[in-house]
């Protein structure tokens, strides 16, 4: 029985211990512990849907030499040059698999999240520091950016560690070279992703308004309204690149007219049970915030402060932006406010009484977020059906070198089946294509110049075998129609998620007598 005392004794003061160590670790190995479990969340799975329009674009990007680059964003997508530079450093290290082109955004979520654990402990204990970057690592919207070959993971990573930069300059006097790196950062930002210029006012507000607080009245602004000047210097050539090149975004179909699901759920939850739980929270943290007034909240009203300006300044502007310019309106592009929902949402599940009601309410947010996670990671996810690596994959099981190929050049140019080509391009090795007339990376254009098939039927000679890949009912009926013609007869039809795949083959001649 004493022994049993004992035992019992021995594993209540093990967990004790256990728990009393982890108490003190520092900040910063918590951050990086939260780090990389957020990036491994993020990455799991990653590889597994197709790459899509966008995705193709940041890597045809990337993959033209410097040259061919510098005449691309001369003429369109100067927005995401910084980007493209990036990447094409990266896949001359790592090559172009859809593993390797999206692991950045895994990686830069995980940045996000130690990032954002840092910033809430500036201002809060560290329980509702982790329940911050917890809920924030496993928002859908989130687990998206890391399945993406785009900029928008390393904007939000940017927009946090930019905000945890300015609650250190709001909260000591720093060196000069840390204004300096704050205002050269806003900048790249920036130059990574146009929106984030709106990470700008969010700062403005919060420095305006922790000026005013009655702890903090002395503060100065004018070197804030230095690197904010500064910042908006270096941002301007951007700015103006912007305005010139709008007419890029022409084949896309942002969201026209604002609409509460856009904004509600779209943005940060997809899901709308997840949305009305999440709202809820932040309903309950501004709530508890208001009735609260002892000094030991006076950290999680700065919070929300900083929370509310960040997720209400962008949004209000880009709502105006659609209502007044015709460049629309597209959820995702917010997602650089996931971080602000997260840490209000934090507030309130840290203000429940018990440790366990905490628990459950953020495995109440994860549970409601995996179905999501899991949808994220299978092959046709993307832009309705995107199915490049299939289409890759039939192809290269029906052709060999010196066959032909032919791709449905009806749809929008981000949906085009030739991006399959360059997606995955070994399924694609020897053949030859028909239609092309310019490749992409001898234009100054994103895609490739093509042309009909009638107008170039002399390429058939010699070719005995041809692929036609279709996304549109009718869109290559003309090509078929001079395939016919040409004496080919269809041998094989390959249904996918949205792609069709023709093989076509010369019809065998008569011998001679």
């Amino acid at each position: 029985m004493g022994v049993m005392v004992m035992t019992g004794r021995a594993g209540r003061t093990g967990s004790y211990n256990e728990e009393s160590s982890i108490a003190q670790w520092s900040d910063g190995r918590v951050a990086v512990v939260i780090g990389v479990a957020s990036a491994l969340v993020a990455i799991a799975g990653s590889w597994i849907p197709s790459l899509w329009g966008d995705e193709a674009a940041s890597i045809m990007s990337a993959r033209r030499d410097w040259g061919s680059l510098w005449a691309l964003l001369g003429t369109v997508d100067a927005v995401h040059g910084l980007y493209y530079v990036v990447l094409h450093v990266w896949i001359e290290l790592v090559g172009a698999s859809p593993f390797a082109v999206r692991v950045p955004s895994g990686i830069a979520v995980g940045a996000a999240s130690a990032g954002l654990y840092l910033l809430v402990r500036r201002r809060a204990p560290r329980e509702p520091a982790v329940i911050a970057a917890a809920v924030f690592a496993v928002l859908p919207r989130v687990t998206f950016l890391a399945t993406e070959a785009r900029s928008l993971a390393l904007a939000t990573a940017a927009a946090v560690w930019l905000t945890l930069l300015l609650l250190r300059l709001l909260d000591a006097r720093m060196h000069r070279g840390w204004w300096w790196g704050y205002a050269l950062g806003l900048a790249l930002a920036v130059h990574l992703f146009l929106f984030l210029a709106l990470l700008i006012p969010v700062h403005a507000v919060v420095v305006l308004l922790d000026r005013g607080s009655g702890r903090r009245r002395g503060i100065r602004i004018r070197p804030f309204l230095l690197a904010w000047a500064g910042a908006a210097l270096l941002i301007a050539p951007i700015g103006v690149l912007a305005l010139t090149q709008r007419h890029q975004i022409a084949f896309r179909k942002p969201y026209r007219t604002v609409t509460a699901e856009g904004v509600l759920v779209d943005q940060w939850f997809m899901l709308e049970a997840l949305a009305l739980i999440a709202w809820a929270f932040i309903i309950v943290a501004v709530a508890v915030v208001v009735h609260r007034r002892e000094d030991a909240w006076h950290g999680n009203r700065q919070l929300l402060l900083l929370g509310g300006a960040w997720i209400v300044v962008p949004t209000a502007t880009l709502m105006l932006v659609a209502a007044v310019v015709s460049l629309g309106y597209t959820p995702r592009y917010l997602a650089f406010c996931a971080p602000a929902a997260a840490i209000v949402i934090a507030i309130a599940v840290a203000a429940l009484p018990r440790r366990w009601m905490r628990a459950v309410s953020v495995g109440v947010i994860a549970g409601l977020a995996i179905p999501v996670y899991l949808d994220q990671r299978t092959p046709y996810w993307k832009n309705g059906g995107t199915d490049w690596q299939a289409v890759a994959e039939v192809v290269s099981i029906h052709s060999r070198p010196g066959d032909g190929i032919v791709f449905d050049e009806s749809v929008r140019p981000s949906r085009r089946p030739r991006l399959a080509m360059h997606t995955y391009p070994n399924g694609f090795d020897g053949l030859v294509d028909l239609g092309l007339v310019r490749p992409y990376d001898e234009t100054d254009g994103l895609w490739d110049v093509a042309t009909p098939l009638a107008e170039v039927s002399h390429r058939l000679e010699g070719i005995d075998l041809v692929v036609v890949v279709s996304r549109s009912a009718d869109g290559v009926d003309a090509d078929i129609a001079t395939l016919r013609r040409e004496g080919f007869d269809l041998r094989e039809i390959v249904r996918l998620e949205s792609s069709v795949v023709l093989i076509y083959e010369r019809a065998l001649q008569p011998p001679m007598t």
